[in-house]
């Protein structure tokens, strides 16, 4: 055994495990965020190099970490939302 229990010695979260919920199976809502914010950080820079998009580049600085904030807010919200619809019914069934 490795560090925190784990074969190998390798402690810590991967990013497969990050998509995994309580429950220990991947989850769709993290799956879809994490691919969309990926597809996002890709395309925009991808889109504005190729000049398919043009903006200024003061334009871009303040659009584009905006966008990936609104990405990652989004993938949280979802889960978060999840996992309290979960946890609440789960809280009703043990009291009805």
């Amino acid at each position: 055994m490795g560090l925190a229990g784990e074969p190998g010695g390798r402690a810590g979260m991967t990013i497969l495990n990050a998509l995994k919920g309580i429950g220990g199976e991947y989850e769709v809502q993290r799956i879809l965020g994490a691919f969309g914010t990926v597809i996002y950080a890709v395309t925009a820079p991808a889109l504005v190099w190729t000049g398919k998009v043009t903006v200024s580049f003061d334009t871009f600085c303040l659009a584009y970490p905006t966008g990936l904030a609104a990405c990652i807010g989004a993938t949280a919200g979802a889960i978060a939302l999840k996992d309290r619809q979960v946890a609440k019914a789960k809280a009703e069934e043990k009291i009805g």
